[in-house]
């Protein structure tokens, strides 16, 4: 196997770089379909590379040669970020991913994150912002998500009945079971496919909006989409719930309840709903129960972020500005870690800790500045061209940033790509035309 591997790869790599110089648009869905191929991983001679890391390089490179061998005409991804005004914004992102890096107290896993969660990422921007041009391009992204969420579901509704290769005994066993799929733990199941599944609702809203909502005639006009849809969004819900990521719910539930008020036709079953809802959780003792247990953070897991949550803003009170570097997290936050019967995470589980203790305080601000700029742009651009995909981005955003309060929705290979991902697919100037609706 030792040796059969190397050959798969150069095999792997070579056919992706064939299919990347024949068509970029293709490769780009690709990569994008292979997203949680970065649990695959290897080395290259000192180098710890992924399989996703690499595909990215060569997506670049085939990018970057066709650009300047072939002169082919692509709309220049610089020029599109300059006018957006996202230039600026990135450039200090990197600068202070780069400060980071050099404070860090472990210096090669600080370049590995440095590498994957912020370098790469850009490169993936450029190329994206240059390949796609028609609603028709914006499809095949979409279906290349809906087919990783798919493979990522399956296995692990499988593993719901089965228990097969969920790494932990008390996940694994059938009165505590919680599903991981390909992925190491629960929840980074729910981070992945939550906003998927969002992205997907929104997606099958606009299909029927097009058509005023007209369910036969939308049925009889996209029943293979609307049936791989609903595919999507069907097999990614029961894998959130068997996975039972409590911070996937409420994102979800934020998500599409922004979708639902924002759809005309939509807005009051959303109110009525929302009162329902809310009413039988109020009325219920259990649903009541459980709702104040975890909006207090009472229930073992809240309990355990309240404590994480607590020593790490005693540890960055003394690196208030700094913070304490990539890949710092763990041994800086040891002096004060003082509950030794719960384990030092690899990160905090808060979005502003996260970025905080990672990047240092001008890490964070710069952000929190991306994400009100986000939204600014997508809502302004609505306004200006209709465009229900723009809500729909809102909507996935939402989602992400409200997971994000009790975990880690940016530092990992695939999140850190779909997150570079919304902000490329909400500045693409097929969005600033008002003919392309989804």
């Amino acid at each position: 196997m030792s040796m059969l591997w190397p050959i798969f790869l150069i095999l792997f790599f070579c056919g992706f770089a064939y299919l990347a110089w024949r068509n970029l648009l293709w490769a780009t869905a690709a990569l994008l379909a292979l997203l949680p191929t970065y649990l695959i991983r290897f080395s290259l001679g000192p180098m710890p590379m992924t399989l996703l890391e690499a595909m990215i390089l060569i997506l670049f490179a085939v990018w970057f040669l066709k650009l300047k061998l072939k002169k082919e005409k692509f709309s220049s991804p610089l020029k599109i970020l300059e006018k957006k005004n996202w230039t600026w914004l990135i450039l200090a992102w990197l600068v202070f991913a780069m400060i980071s890096l050099l404070i860090s107290p472990d210096l090669r896993a600080a370049a590995g994150i440095f590498k994957a969660y912020f370098f790469e990422p850009m490169l993936f921007l450029l190329v994206f912002l240059s390949v796609i041009k028609t609603k028709k391009d914006l499809d095949l992204i979409f279906y290349a998500l809906g087919i990783s969420a798919l493979y990522v579901s399956a296995f692990a509704i499988y593993q719901k009945f089965t228990g097969f290769a969920i790494p932990n005994p008390i996940w694994q066993a059938a009165e505590t079971r919680r599903v991981t799929s390909f992925f190491g733990y629960p929840n980074a199941i729910g981070l992945y496919l939550a906003p998927i599944i969002v992205l997907y609702v929104g997606w099958l809203i606009s299909k029927f909006q097009i058509l005023n909502f007209k369910f036969q005639k939308t049925l009889i006009t996209n029943f293979k989409p609307l049936i791989f849809q609903l595919f999507v969004i069907v097999l990614s819900l029961a894998a959130v719930i068997f996975a039972r990521s409590e911070g996937a719910y409420v994102g979800i539930l934020a998500g599409l309840f922004f979708l639902g008020i924002m759809t005309k036709k939509l807005r009051w079953p959303t109110v009525a709903l929302t009162i329902i809802f809310v009413t039988v959780i109020a009325l219920v003792p259990q649903f009541r129960y459980y709702a104040t247990e975890q909006l207090t953070f009472q229930n073992d897991s809240g309990k355990v972020r309240l404590i994480m949550w607590r020593e790490t803003w005693q540890m960055l009170r003394d690196r208030l500005f700094s913070g304490v570097g990539l890949a710092g997290y763990q041994e800086s936050f040891a002096p004060y870690h003082k509950a030794k019967y719960i384990e030092i995470y690899l990160y905090p589980h808060n979005l502003f800790l996260n970025f905080w203790s990672e990047l240092g305080l001008g890490g964070l601000i710069v952000f929190l500045l991306m994400i009100i700029k986000f939204f600014k742009d997508a809502i302004k651009n609505f306004l200006a061209t209709r465009q229900p995909l723009l809500i729909t981005l809102i909507a996935v955003m939402i989602t992400v940033f409200i997971h994000g309060l009790v975990d880690v929705p940016y530092f990992k290979n695939d999140l850190s790509l779909f997150f570079w991902l919304l902000v490329g697919l909400s500045i693409i100037p097929a969005l600033d035309k008002k003919k392309i609706n989804h």
